[in-house]
C-alpha cells in the first residue's frame, strides 16, 4: 500500500539533481523538499535516497497521514497533496 513521505535535505545539497521517478510519484515543493508516493516502506525510501547523495548531508523522511498546510511552495504543490495524501490510505 503506497503512503506519501516528506523528503527534506540540507538547502545547501538541495534535491534538484536527485531523481525520484523510480521511487514513487513526486511533487517537488522547493529545491530540497519534495513529496513522494511510494509503495517503499520509510525505511527504504529514507535509505534509497541517503545513498543518492554525498555523505553526510543532512536528510529527513517522514510518513504524511494527513494533507499538510504550506504557502509558498513551487505551483500545483497543494493540488498535488490533496490528490496523494489522504489518512487512511
Amino acid at each position: 500500500m503506497a503512503s506519501t513521505y516528506s523528503v527534506v535535505v540540507d538547502p545547501d545539497v538541495g534535491l534538484d539533481g536527485i531523481e525520484f521517478d523510480d521511487l514513487g510519484v513526486e511533487q517537488r515543493l522547493s529545491p530540497s523538499h519534495v513529496l513522494v508516493r511510494s509503495d517503499l516502506t520509510q525505511s527504504e525510501l529514507y535509505h534509497d535516497v541517503k545513498w543518492r547523495l554525498p555523505a553526510d548531508t543532512a536528510l529527513f523522511v517522514g510518513r504524511l497521514a494527513d494533507t499538510p498546510k504550506m504557502k509558498g511552495q513551487r505551483p500545483g504543490s497543494v493540488r498535488w497533496s490533496r490528490e496523494h495524501v489522504a489518512a487512511g490510505e
